[in-house]
């Protein structure tokens, strides 16, 4: 049995979706009974909270390998430690956890780092994704102004960042989770270059047939921006964080990971600013 962690989330929705049409037994750990029904036919589902360790046992009996998602909160570590206790307790014999690109160089990657870290002293086997930006953000936080304005907001600068396919992630994930030879391995996920902000608005201009721009903030004011529109003051500052990490080169590494993994290249820009074309349409 292989349980999928973070079952409605931008990654572990896309990995359950793609893991269920393998045939394998798959249980999804949803955090509500609503989300839960949204998981696709065959599947078996479970409410787990990482701070109810009973409903992490719970889900995890019978269960040999875990794709790991935790939650976009401080308490990250926290909670993925708490997890990752159960889980040596219990009859895993494989940890997979979606981490990040990045180290100690910013807020969220640092966070992931510490988990790993206790992941790999726990004695665990283990496999760790560390996948860069995703593309799928570019809808999810800017496909308002997008549609509205033909227009995306940012601080980042000149900074060029290898973004990847959230598409990409998900099928490396299942390859490693349902075949052997991943074991103590550690992969760096990104797309097939790095581009910088303004480059993604004119691949999304050719897109979506109409001129789109990248307008780029100094720091302060993207924060305000983000407070202004509703997002968590740590959530705001770990963005704010995340962009000063772009600005300076840090996430402009392009590596083979994916290709060697899956067999192919990963998903360009061009080819998901197509895709999703329909979801940036004007309104």
């Amino acid at each position: 049995m292989i349980l999928i962690t973070g079952a409605s989330g931008n990654v572990g929705q896309e990995v359950l979706n793609q893991i269920a049409k393998t045939g394998r037994p798959i249980r999804a750990a949803f955090q509500s009974a609503s989300k839960a029904a949204t998981a696709p036919p065959g599947v078996e589902t479970v409410i787990m909270d990482y701070n109810q360790p009973e409903t992490v046992r719970a889900a995890l009996s019978d269960v040999d390998k875990v794709f790991l998602v935790g939650p976009v909160t401080p308490s990250l570590p926290e909670l993925e430690r708490k997890a990752t206790d159960e889980i040596k307790r219990s009859s895993v014999r494989q940890l997979v956890k979606l981490s990040a690109m990045g180290g100690h160089a910013a807020t969220f990657p640092r966070q992931h780092e510490e988990s790993e870290n206790y992941i790999k002293s726990s004695g665990i086997a283990y496999t760790l994704l560390r996948p860069n930006g995703f593309m799928q953000n570019m809808v999810n936080y800017n496909g308002a102004t997008i549609r509205s304005q033909n227009a995306f907001y940012g601080s980042q600068g000149n900074g060029k960042v290898s973004h990847i396919d959230v598409r990409d992630i998900a099928a490396v994930a299942v390859k490693v989770l349902i075949e052997d030879g991943h074991l103590g391995k550690v992969y760096t996920l990104t797309g097939p270059e790095a581009l910088t902000n303004s480059r993604l608005a004119e691949i999304l201009s050719a897109a979506l047939c109409r001129e789109i721009k990248y307008v780029d903030l100094p720091p302060a004011q993207m924060k305000q921006a983000l407070l202004a529109a509703g997002t968590p003051e740590w959530n705001a500052g770990a963005i704010l964080d995340l962009g000063e990490l772009y600005r300076a080169g840090g996430a402009s590494a392009v590596s083979g990971d994916v290709e060697h993994i899956l067999g192919r290249k990963p998903t360009a820009f061009e080819q998901f600013s197509r895709d999703y074309s329909s979801s940036l349409q004007a309104s």
